[in-house]
C-alpha cells in the first residue's frame, strides 16, 4: 500500500517574530544565525523589524522551542513578540 503525505504536512505555518526596530532584528539575527537550527525551526527570512519563519512544528512546540533558543542566546522575551501569520492559511481548513 502506498502512503501519501497529507498536504498539511507539506505546507509550513509562518510566524512573525517582531522586534523593536530593524536594527535590533538584524543585530539579533546576526548574533544567533550560527546556532539557529533551520532543520528544526524552519526557513527564516529577516525583513524590516521582523523575522519570518516557516515551520512545520506545532504551535506550542514552536513557541516553546524558539523562546528557549532566544533566551539561551541572551534575547529576553520582552525584546520581541511572536505571532502566527495568515501566510499559507488558505491551505489549512482550521
Amino acid at each position: 500500500m502506498v502512503m501519501l503525505r497529507s498536504i498539511f504536512e507539506l505546507i509550513p505555518n509562518t510566524w512573525e517574530i517582531q522586534f523593536a526596530s530593524q536594527e535590533v532584528a538584524h543585530a539579533d539575527f546576526d548574533a544567533t544565525f550560527v546556532k539557529y537550527d533551520q532543520k528544526k525551526f524552519g526557513a527564516i527570512t529577516v525583513f524590516g523589524n521582523s523575522w519570518y519563519i516557516g515551520t512545520k512544528l506545532t504551535d506550542s512546540e514552536f513557541e516553546n522551542d524558539l523562546s528557549t533558543f532566544l533566551t539561551e542566546e541572551n534575547i529576553p522575551t520582552t525584546a520581541y513578540s511572536m505571532n502566527k501569520t495568515t501566510i499559507g492559511k488558505h491551505w489549512m481548513p482550521y
